[in-house]
């Protein structure tokens, strides 16, 4: 029951004109507690919502290796790192790049990489993307090969954020009841466009 009423939403939010999608973007940016305000280092304006481009960014936690060395000095007096512990993994708050894309069509493999050239020109490794309508089959490979490679993304269907049921590997969300959040930020639309 409760999928059949987040899929109606998603299509209800798929209707809507392109200015109120950017405004329902921007208010799921807030929810997670980041910024909607699209910043390019040394870019011009965007040009529209479907280059593939950062629709703002999101404070995450990412888990970090902590390695552990000592300087050792060899004979001639030249030093060497020693690693003295193994490594361990922490927690550590970054930014995330954002893409959302309230759209009929899936997200396709062209928009994944300029998403990922976005990124990487910010200086950021880790990337959220919401689609109302999924990922094409290609985007979905070439998701995975950038996960499996120098990149954390994570793909989150519209319906799923509605309900609550998130779930990216290597990301976790700063921001607390997230799925409250979005309930109130969606309502608070809903009722200020009736």
């Amino acid at each position: 029951m409760m999928g059949k009423l987040q899929r109606e939403l998603v299509e209800n939010l798929i209707s809507r004109k392109p200015v109120q999608k950017t405004e329902i973007g921007n208010r799921i940016v807030r929810a997670l507690g980041g910024d909607p305000t699209p910043q390019a280092t040394g870019l011009p304006r965007r040009r529209g919502t479907a280059d593939g481009g950062i629709d703002g960014r999101i404070p995450i936690l990412i888990r970090q290796r902590v390695i552990t060395e000592k300087l050792k000095r060899k004979p001639d007096g030249s030093q060497f790192p020693v690693s003295i512990a193994n490594s361990e993994f922490e927690s550590v708050e970054a930014q995330a790049g954002f893409n959302i894309k309230i759209e009929r069509n899936c997200f396709k493999r062209d928009t994944i990489n300029a998403f990922v050239e976005n990124l990487r020109r910010e200086g950021m490794f880790a990337g959220v993307i919401v689609t109302a309508s999924g990922l094409c089959p290609d985007a979905e490979s070439e998701l995975q090969r950038h996960n499996n490679n120098n990149m954390d993304l994570c793909h989150i269907l519209l319906e799923d954020l509605l309900s609550g049921n998130i779930s990216c590997q290597e990301i976790e969300f700063v921001v607390g009841d997230l799925a409250e959040k979005l309930r109130v930020s969606l309502r608070e639309y809903i009722t200020s466009e009736i």
